[in-house]
């Protein structure tokens, strides 16, 4: 949903908490509801905000599970550094009965 035409720069101010909220008019215009997620990068010095599809794993069949996981080319090694930065632990594997 990028505009064809260029945008005015908006200042938006850092809380101590490193949060920033980004102004109505944009969470409209991008369809922007709490829960959405946003995917965050970094481009020759500046930061980019791209809405994000997510779509919930029930969606997908076993098969395509099971694809996504052997073309998965991140290593355990990155994962776990992956998880550390963002301090997430790692799921808990159920026991079968």
């Amino acid at each position: 949903m990028a505009s064809s035409t260029p945008a005015r720069p908006m200042p938006l101010v850092v809380s101590p908490r490193g949060q920033i909220t980004l102004p109505k008019g944009v969470r409209t215009r991008l369809r922007l509801t709490p829960g959405s997620v946003v995917l965050l990068r970094e481009e020759a010095g500046k930061l980019v905000l791209d809405p994000a599809a997510v779509i919930p794993i029930e969606h997908y069949s076993d098969e395509q599970i099971n694809r996504l996981l052997t073309e998965d080319r991140v290593t355990a090694a990155e994962r776990a550094a992956i998880r550390r930065r963002w301090r997430v632990k790692p799921r808990r594997r159920r026991r079968r009965a």
